[in-house]
């Protein structure tokens, strides 16, 4: 990009409204550096905590990897372009080299930290050394590649490679921050000067591509995007850490801060709820670490609002430990858990709130993988937070207790996160291998982002395993399988209408969550899609699309879809499996069996006829390099392999439809369960495979269950 363009960039981002009153927020600040990661006066304090304190074991790991591994690596040649940067424009080969220039980054900037946190505890010259050189060197690397003109230098400009510079800009300014006094004037100069470049970069581009401060509370409403919501912790962290150096800091701490205290989360609202889904949740931990970095520096607004208070219940609700699909996108081969990094952070929270139950959902974890505090310098390429910023973290939170656990089985059992459009409902919610776990969405941020075109979706995990899926895998961001498949409706547990279902990467594509009803054998949830399915079909085509979930005595679920359309068109019902998942025509009934349960579905809809399709097979196949293992890392866990899907579509075209299914999950099953349901003197009656029958009469406004 050209730099008159910059610096118009520029120019427009240090006229906003929020520079008129930066001194609204001075008073927060301290008034000596260190301002980050070991504030003034709190050097003696880390020293113990790392060496006889409950940060000894990691700081030792941490220490014992940079002298075995780093402390003599050179520093890398600045790294070069690889063409269009464009996100459309990224091939297989392109995303390969994309992340090559982001763990460079994500390297150096880790070991600078580590460098200067053990020079702070040790005092010994050699890891000042290395961190001064990290920064001194960095400070040479240039912006604005010409990348049209070929392999040039400059790939970690935040307007070329958002993701490199991300690594280099949330770390090394807090490194600064440790190690300013034994930098010379001339070479305060180079960094500063760098600094001061990129920081002007950094906050003009994450104003420009994320509209930040356009950006209102639980609403996408604003031109948003979603790297530049995630940038917005480091914004504010480097301005603590320049403060003293640049004018410009101070601009960017009050256009951090009010973020936070006004603005936050365009994402989620009080519920805790993330429209992006659980994989990007995480991004609260990168937002954490401004509320963290309030913590330490006193301020009593850090983690206090109602978003804060219940995001943790966003993973409680919809995360279960063992590995299994959710909604959006998600990296780990599509499928998601309570990883080691989502329990240190649980525990994280557990002490900053003092609350129980996220210490209990935090000794749910039972992944092996190592846990992020006591990894050292394991991984640095793709790790973030890294086990330095968990020990930095930790001894912030040192001086409050861990609270005892609480049985998760005290929570209400269902959760509906109105902000977000999700429900959440459990049969023995703390125990997941007792637990059917059913997850429905009818949300109002659409496809947008890191959403797919899911609205009325519903996803059914039971007794350990996922069974009614969401086919979602994502090689690279909008490779032609993700693009084409993962994001579309027609890879989820919904409808199509005339083989269409709802516009991908939609803003438009909204869905409801219209009603949430809990009685004593039931909760009852309708989502209303009519909105997303609208943005597919000829205007005025369709009238209504929903869907009823009756989840029936933390049992089984009932649902009822029902759509109406102008002219005649048809319907398909679409389920989606890991494996084995089968068709039986002459009963309406289809089968899921998987290693530790089983699903069965008996479909109802009088006088419709069905074609059925079964395969296992993608109509856009999985990238060949992410399907044979060829690209691999310690994040994926999940496995590529095809999965199973089952397309009902109506034989005749009709302009209503009503379409009623029975779910019903159970241990180890190995053949379809004895289920059967029908319309019995106008009611909808379950003869259910455990000898009991239930009658259900649903209108748009009553149940009755009996």
């Amino acid at each position: 990009m050209p730099r008159w363009i910059l610096r118009l960039l520029c120019l427009y981002a240090a006229t906003l409204p929020w520079v008129a009153v930066a001194s609204e927020f001075d008073s927060i600040v301290p008034a000596a550096a260190p301002r980050t990661n070991v504030l003034a006066g709190r050097t003696e304090a880390f020293r113990a905590y790392c060496t006889t304190g409950e940060g000894a074991a990691a700081f030792a790991k941490l220490k014992g990897d940079l002298d075995a591994k780093y402390l003599k690596m050179p520093f890398p040649v600045e790294p070069v372009t690889y063409g269009d940067p464009t996100p459309s424009q990224r091939t297989s080969d392109m995303a390969d080299k994309w992340r090559a220039v982001q763990d460079i980054c994500g390297v150096i900037s880790a070991v600078a930290e580590a460098s200067a946190l053990s020079w702070i505890v040790t005092g010994e010259e050699k890891y000042l050394a290395k961190a001064k050189e990290i920064l001194l060197a960095s400070s040479q690397w240039s912006f604005a590649p010409d990348w049209k003109s070929g392999q040039v230098i400059g790939a970690t400009d935040i307007y070329y490679n958002d993701e490199a510079h991300f690594r280099l800009w949330r770390k090394l300014p807090l490194v600064y921050d440790q190690i300013r006094d034994q930098f010379t004037p001339a070479e305060k100069k180079i960094i500063l000067d760098h600094f001061r470049e990129r920081g002007r970069r950094s906050v003009a581009w994450i104003e420009h591509e994320g509209n930040i401060s356009k950006i209102t509370r639980n609403s996408i409403k604003a031109d948003l995007s979603s790297h530049p919501v995630r940038f917005m912790p480091m914004t504010g962290l480097t301005a603590l850490a320049l403060w003293d150096d640049l004018p410009e800091a101070r601009e960017w701490w009050a256009y951090a801060y009010r973020f936070y205290r006004d603005q936050f989360s365009p994402w989620g609202g009080d519920d805790g709820g993330w429209g992006e889904g659980n994989a990007y949740w995480r991004g609260t931990f990168e937002h954490a670490a401004f509320q963290d970095a309030l913590l330490a520096i006193g301020d009593p607004a850090a983690y206090t609002t109602p978003f804060w208070k219940n995001s943790p219940l966003f993973a409680i609700y919809n995360v279960q430990p063992y590995l299994h699909t959710t909604f959006g996108d998600t990296s780990n081969a599509g499928r998601f858990n309570l990883e080691p990094v989502i329990a240190d952070y649980m525990e994280h929270v557990a002490r900053v709130q003092q609350n129980g139950y996220f210490r209990a959902y935090a000794e749910l974890c039972t992944d092996k993988r190592t846990r992020p505090i006591d990894k050292g310098l394991e991984e640095l390429s793709r790790t973030y937070p890294t086990a330095a910023e968990f020990l930095v973290r930790n001894f912030i939170a040192s001086a409050r207790p861990l609270p005892p656990a609480r049985p998760l089985s005290e929570l209400p059992p269902h959760r509906h996160f109105t902000d977000v459009g999700w429900v959440s409902l459990h049969s023995a919610l703390g125990r997941p291998e007792d637990d059917i776990h059913v997850t429905f969405k009818s949300s109002p941020y659409g496809s947008f982002s890191h959403s797919h075109a899911d609205q009325n979706s519903f996803i059914l995990n039971a007794y350990g395993e996922g069974l009614a899926i969401n086919s979602a895998y994502r090689e690279f961001h909008n490779s032609p399988h993700h693009a084409q498949w993962t994001r579309q409706t027609i890879s989820k547990n919904a409808l199509l209408i005339d083989g269409a279902g709802q516009k991908a990467q939609s803003k438009a594509a909204t869905g409801l969550i219209r009603r949430y009803s809990v009685g004593e054998r039931f909760v009852w949830t309708m989502g209303d899609a009519t909105k997303a399915y609208q943005t597919m079909q000829p205007k005025g085509k369709v009238k209504l699309v929903t869907r009823d979930l009756v989840f029936i005595d933390q049992r089984y679920v009932v649902l009822r879809d029902r759509v109406t359309l102008a002219t005649p068109g048809k319907l398909s019902w679409l389920l989606h499996a890991e494996h084995n998942l089968a068709w039986d025509g002459a009963t309406n009934r289809a089968f899921i069996r998987g290693e530790k349960a089983a699903l069965t579905a008996q479909i109802v809809a009088p006088g419709v006829g069905w074609r059925d399709t079964v395969t296992d097979q993608f109509p856009v196949p999985v990238d060949p390099k992410y399907a044979t293992g060829e690209v691999t890392g310690a994040y994926l866990t999940g496995k590529w392999h095809n999965q199973q899907h089952l397309t009902l579509e109506s034989k005749d075209a009709a302009e209503s439809y009503t379409v009623w299914t029975v779910l019903w999950p159970e241990r180890n099953g190995t053949t379809p369960a004895a289920l059967q349901a029908g319309w019995q003197l106008g009611a909808f009656v379950i003869s259910r495979p455990d000898g009991r029958t239930d009658t259900l009469t649903l209108t748009h406004d009553s149940i009755n269950l009996r």
